[in-house]
Parts: structure tokens; C-alpha cells; sequence
């Protein structure tokens, strides 16, 4: 378990990987996510930089590092799950993972930003 300074430290980290991919940390996407039509990776990536929706569910140890979003079979996009399965047309997840400066282990202090990089997989949930 990691000390409070430290997880709040990793989920601030976190949330400037995730609103600020590319910058905040190195982005990753899978070919499935690329394969989406042009408007819907745009709307989906507003969802993952906006995204607000951790809980339980997602994000069990507070660090703000996994999240799921979903398009509606209406076309829009939401960050809450629908209750009804038939709603839904597909399911983006992302994820952030913390690695040494070399991109070769995990990183051992993901509060350190000096010692850590952080990269966000954007993917979708059929790939996974």
C-alpha cells in the first residue's frame, strides 16, 4: 500500500497523463482504436481527457489509472455506463502504466516523476 503523499502524488500524475496525452505522458494507440472513424476517435479522446467517472469499480486503489468509456449505439459518446448492454455500440478503454526512463521495467516509484514515464494506452475493449 502506498503512503497517502505518494497516491496523491501518482493520481495527480495520473490525471495530467490522461488530459494531456502526448505531453503528460507518451500515447499509445491500438489499431482497433485507430480503425474508428476520424469523429469517433476525437470524441472519444474528449472522454479520456475529460474523464471523471473513477469509482470502485475502476479504480480500486485511487490512482486514476484505468478507465472505460463508450459509444452509444445513437452515435454520442458517454463516460457513464449504460445500463441497458443494447445501448452500447463499443467500449474504449485506457489505461496508464508507469515505467522506468528507459521504457524497459516497471518503474519502481511512479510518485517520482523524475524516475518515471507514463504511458497511456488507448484501446478498445474487444482488443483486450
Amino acid at each position: 500500500m502506498r503512503n497517502p503523499e505518494h497516491l496523491d502524488t501518482i493520481r495527480r500524475l495520473n490525471d495530467a497523463a490522461r488530459s494531456r496525452p502526448g505531453t503528460a505522458s507518451i500515447a499509445n494507440v491500438t489499431i482497433g482504436f485507430q480503425s474508428l472513424t476520424d469523429a469517433d476517435r476525437f470524441a472519444a479522446l474528449a472522454q479520456i481527457v475529460s474523464f471523471t467517472q473513477f469509482d470502485g469499480n475502476n479504480d480500486p486503489y485511487g490512482e486514476h489509472d484505468f478507465g472505460a468509456i463508450y459509444r452509444l449505439a445513437t452515435g454520442g459518446w458517454t463516460q457513464q455506463r449504460p445500463s441497458d448492454e443494447k445501448a452500447i455500440a463499443a467500449t474504449v478503454f485506457w489505461k496508464v502504466d508507469y515505467y522506468d526512463n528507459t521504457l524497459t521495467y516497471g518503474s519502481d516509484a511512479p510518485w517520482d516523476e523524475q524516475r518515471t514515464k507514463r504511458v497511456l494506452t488507448i484501446m478498445l475493449a474487444s482488443e483486450y
